[in-house]
């Protein structure tokens, strides 16, 4: 699916450019005929006008080598001369006419001509720039009557050069836009362009040197929207790859999500498992004991009135922890259906933390822990559903039974705190490994300490202490006590409950109590 998905965004992207490119070869192969075409047309002008010039310009053998410049100049030419070499084979001016001095045609224009590059009849153009001006310069090279050879070198004149240009880039204006750039790159004819896009980008433009004659200069020509198809493909190379990477990180994020989804699913599958297990042998282990001593009553099989009641105790233990366990199963299923339902009046801690821990004294005795509890006179009342709080109570206090029987002792107690009280539990047990504080909390799950010693348990014993002291308006934390750096320093918990709204406010300034360390 994945793959399938990549390769549909890949190819429609492909797809899409290679069509973009077809229409842009299709306008490159146009504009590069146009372009063509605009240069003939330009060079045959230039080359037929400076062949008519040079053409008219001759060397008499009457010794009058003066009348070779009696042709006037004018457009399209600014001034020529007439040169040749001495017997010393130094270049020499015969004459000159126009608006170029001798000594500019001396020291400038005829120091860049290769004379000897050039057959006679023939003529050559030379396109440069020199003391900061354009000049087109045509020479030929010609013979007289007798045999004698001579040259005749042209400027051509740059705004008549610049007029051809104008009047053959005007058709194209209406289609095209078409400029004429010089040797700096400034615009001399037609519409200006935009900056040179980079190289990737100029996909709308054809540029080509102006042909043989002016070639120091460059033509350039583009659609009349350049800027508007520039920005497209922009934007479109820039918006397809990420279209696809976006494409593809959300396919990706999407199966991750369903991926975590069946993980904790099939974690959650296999902790509902083991929870039905484990609640299985919590039930069973009561009832066979409860089954037995039962037999034993009834049958009379038992050594006399002190058996008796040995075996009643064990039966009232037995049902307690089975009633206790059937009260954490269907308040569980109420949450789990979120029916979970309380009736909360206003009452004293202190006396349900009594109560509760009266009905712990048998397992307390049996398991031989001694339970100290550390209540503080004068605790505000707090709002509450007595049977769920004293299912909290059971639930920390079970939990502290099982994770220290070897320490010996047990503490529970109330305290004050800004704002309410706190309900606290603390064993001497092995302690909770730091990255295991926060998932205690959560249903069916149960700590490695509990795997690893097989302590039996139903793993919802936490969460509804959580979810109970959530609906009383309070929290539920697990601490290290002080101390922690030494050996069976165990766990804290406390319940944070808010006070009743009439002693709230005094208790926001009492200073909290010290919890025995």
């Amino acid at each position: 699916m994945v793959g399938s998905t990549l390769a549909l965004a890949y190819y429609g992207y492909l797809y899409a450019e290679d069509v973009s490119r077809r229409m842009e070869a299709t306008f490159r192969q146009t504009a590069w005929a146009e372009a063509t075409t605009l240069i003939e047309a330009v060079e045959t002008q230039v080359d037929t006008a400076a062949k008519d010039v040079l053409d008219k310009i001759a060397l008499p053998d009457t010794g009058r080598e003066s009348e070779a410049c009696e042709l006037n100049s004018g457009p399209p030419v600014d001034g020529y001369v007439v040169v040749r070499f001495n017997a010393r084979a130094k270049l020499e001016i015969i004459c000159a006419r126009g608006r170029v001095a001798r000594e500019e045609w001396r020291d400038s224009y005829l120091r860049t001509l290769d004379f000897s590059s050039i057959l006679p009849g023939r003529f050559r153009f030379v396109h440069q720039r020199l003391d900061r001006q354009e000049v087109l310069l045509a020479f030929m090279r010609k013979q007289t009557d007798g045999g004698k050879g001579y040259f005749v070198v042209a400027r051509l004149a740059d705004r008549w050069v610049r007029d051809v240009i104008e009047a053959e880039v005007k058709p194209l204006s209406g289609s095209r836009r078409v400029t004429v750039l010089d040797q700096r790159r400034r615009s001399i004819a037609g519409a200006s362009l935009p900056e040179p896009a980079p190289r990737r980008e100029e996909r709308f433009q054809v540029e080509r040197s102006f042909g043989k004659i002016l070639y120091a200069w460059d033509l350039q020509l583009a659609p009349r929207d350049v800027e508007t198809l520039r920005a497209q493909a922009q934007r479109q190379s820039k918006l397809g790859p990420i279209l696809v990477t976006l494409s593809a990180l959300i396919i990706g994020v999407g199966l991750v999500i369903v991926w975590l989804g069946v993980l904790a699913e099939r974690r959650a599958s296999r902790l509902k498992s083991d929870f039905i297990a484990n609640v299985s042998h919590e039930l069973k282990t009561p009832l066979s004991l409860i089954r037995m001593f039962g037999e034993m009553v009834a049958t009379g099989r038992h050594k006399g009135p002190d058996a008796v009641k040995e075996y009643g105790g064990i039966i009232t233990r037995e049902s307690e922890r089975l009633s206790h366990l059937i009260d954490n199963v269907l308040d569980f299923a109420r949450l789990e259906r979120g029916k979970a339902s309380y009736h909360f009046e206003e009452g004293d801690l202190s006396e349900l933390l009594e109560r509760a821990v009266d009905l712990c004294r048998y397992r307390l005795d049996k398991e031989k822990l001694r339970l100290e509890t550390y209540n503080e006179p004068d605790l505000p009342p707090v709002r509450m559903d007595e049977n769920a709080l004293t299912l909290v109570i059971l639930n920390l206090v079970d939990n502290a039974i099982k994770y220290a029987a070897d320490a010996g002792v047990v503490h529970v107690g109330i305290k004050r705190t800004p704002g309410g009280v706190l309900l606290w539990v603390r064993d001497f047990g092995p302690g909770i490994p730091l990255d295991e504080r926060e998932r205690i909390f959560d249903r069916f799950y149960r700590a490695r300490n509990a795997r690893d010693r097989n302590i039996r348990g139903s793993g919802i014993g936490l969460s509804l202490v959580k979810h109970i002291a959530e609906a009383h308006g309070g929290r539920v934390t697990v601490e290290i006590p002080r101390g922690a750096d030494r050996p069976g320093v165990g766990t804290f918990f406390g319940v944070h409950l808010p006070a009743s709204a009439v002693e709230r406010t005094a208790l926001l300034t009492a200073p909290p109590a010290d919890v025995p360390s």
